[in-house]
Formats: C-alpha cells, sequence, structure tokens
C-alpha cells in the first residue's frame, strides 16, 4: 500500500469519530446486504424469521468486514472471538428489531414489507453504535504505553 494511503488510513483509525463515520460506511454496505436477504427471504418467511437469518448473515460477514476495513485487523488472530463478539451481539441485534417488528404490528396489522424493512433499518442504526462500541473495544490494540506498565522509560 502507498505511504500516504497507509497514513491516512491510519489517521482514520486512530481518531474515534473518523473511525465511527468508516464503520457507519462499511455497516452501510452490510445494512444494504442484510435488506436484501430480508427482501428475498421474506417472500417464503415470516418476518421474525425472515430478520434472524438476514441478522445472521449480515452479522458473519460484516464482523469480517469490519476487523479488516474499519479497525485493520489482519489474519486470524482473535478472529474466533471478534466474531463470538458479533454474534453476542446478534441477540441484543434480535431482541430489538424483533421488538420493533412487534411493535410495527401492534400499531399497523397490514405493514408492508418496505414499512417493515424502514423500521428495521431504524432499529439496526442504532443497536450499529453499540456495535461499534463493542468492537471498538475489543479489536483496537491498547497503546504502547499501557501495555508496558507504567508509561515511563526505565532508567540505565
Amino acid at each position: 500500500m502507498n505511504t500516504r494511503v497507509e497514513a491516512a488510513v491510519g489517521t482514520v483509525r486512530s481518531n474515534a469519530f473518523l473511525q465511527l463515520v468508516l464503520f457507519a460506511g462499511v455497516g452501510g454496505l452490510f445494512n444494504v446486504l442484510y435488506g436484501a436477504v430480508y427482501i428475498v427471504l421474506r417472500s417464503w418467511l415470516d418476518a421474525q424469521a425472515a430478520n434472524a437469518v438476514a441478522l445472521i448473515v449480515s452479522t458473519i460477514a460484516g464482523t469480517a468486514g469490519h476487523r479488516r476495513i474499519t479497525f485493520g485487523v489482519r489474519g486470524s488472530a482473535k478472529a474466533v472471538q471478534h466474531q463470538g463478539l458479533g454474534l453476542g451481539l446478534l441477540g441484543f441485534s434480535l431482541a430489538v428489531t424483533a421488538g420493533s417488528l412487534r411493535l410495527l404490528g401492534l400499531f399497523d396489522e397490514d405493514a408492508t414489507h418496505l414499512a417493515e424493512l424502514a423500521v428495521l433499518i431504524a432499529a439496526n442504526l442504532g443497536v450499529g453504535l453499540v456495535r461499534f462500541f463493542a468492537f471498538r473495544a475489543s479489536m483496537v490494540p491498547e497503546p504502547a504505553k499501557a501495555r508496558s506498565g507504567s508509561g515511563t522509560k526505565p532508567v540505565a
């Protein structure tokens, strides 16, 4: 990779706000995957089942994408731990999105599939913030000072 590009990517990954913007962009792509899977499955499954399968597929793909793109994690080190975290957060995602679908059903028994999708996208935006902070805590390496102990140089 070009040195300037590496420096720019490093700057984005070290700044929490810029990293959140990158996370949102990458997450947006995986939300498109989620939406496409949901719409395809919704033809054969009820809303809850289609939501669950779409979340599982997009969570596994999204965790791998965020490891590599958002947080710069390469290789298989901690991949199982990170996927475990992603799948653990899936339970939270399912609770929030299933609850959102249930609320929509209470207010509009004849909601269209597109209305369901709009509610699910809104719910996933909120869940995305929780995912960002959980992934950031898990995937961003500790600063060198924190790993070395006191952060002071040894006296010679």
